[in-house]
């Protein structure tokens, strides 16, 4: 596995978090918020709640980390959590070839980084379908947040099409925003994207942020990227 604490270009894989970001219209629009009137802002109280009334297995590995935190860093970790800077800057990009698995870890301050993931493989099924996953991780004090993931496969032998297919997951623990779960994804020619918004839960958020993530099928392996686009 090629792996990185620093984002820096390599033969095998290239994966960057800083200066990613791009300026361009929302290509989708944004979901309502919740019906009732917003929090001004997320707690160290409120959050614990939040974690304790879910019921997924992320969800009860947070409460337990976050439970052992000191209080001082529970209150920066809230403070982190409802931070739209933060989120707009959770960005990745990757360039690996097939079967090269990449991990880069690129800190954010001292206690937030994101690491970006990517792993490929070639079955052994007759039509040798190649799967490609692609994901970026927000952790805080090294507890995951935000995970968006998107993941293609397509077939590289058979006299069948080489249609690619794709799905998008996300897991999150962050109160402060919502993101929707299994997307949409659109495939052109040999490049398949989907569009993040985080809605806002708190007032103290601001506004809505969307992200597009993509995995591009190359010649000698794949491109991957997650862009913030305002």
């Amino acid at each position: 596995m090629f792996t990185s604490t620093t984002g820096r270009l390599t033969s095998a894989a290239v994966a960057t978090v800083a200066g990613l970001a791009v300026l361009a219209p929302a290509a989708q629009a944004v979901e309502q918020g919740p019906a009732e009137a917003m929090a001004p802002r997320l707690t160290v109280a409120g959050y614990t709640k939040y974690l304790k009334a879910q019921s997924t297995p992320e969800a009860r590995k947070a409460l337990k980390r976050f439970l052992a935190l000191t209080r001082g860093q529970q209150t920066v970790f809230v403070k982190d959590l409802q931070d739209r800077r933060i989120h707009k800057a959770l960005l990745g990009k990757v360039a690996a070839p097939i079967g090269k698995p990449v991990s880069i870890t690129d800190p954010y301050n001292k206690e937030v980084r994101f690491v970006t993931k990517a792993t490929s493989k070639v079955g052994k099924d007759k039509n040798r379908t190649t799967t490609v996953s692609f994901t970026v991780t927000q952790e805080i004090f090294r507890i995951p947040v935000t995970s968006e993931t998107l993941t293609i496969s397509y077939p590289t032998a058979g006299q069948g099409p080489k249609k690619i297919t794709g799905k998008a997951e996300v897991t999150n623990v962050n109160a402060a925003i919502a993101i929707k779960d299994n997307p949409r994804v659109v495939v052109k020619g040999s490049e398949a994207q989907t569009l993040w918004v985080a809605i806002p839960q708190v007032q103290s958020f601001g506004k809505p942020v969307h992200k597009k993530q993509h995995i591009q099928r190359t010649a000698p392996g794949f491109r991957a990227q997650l862009t913030d686009l305002g």
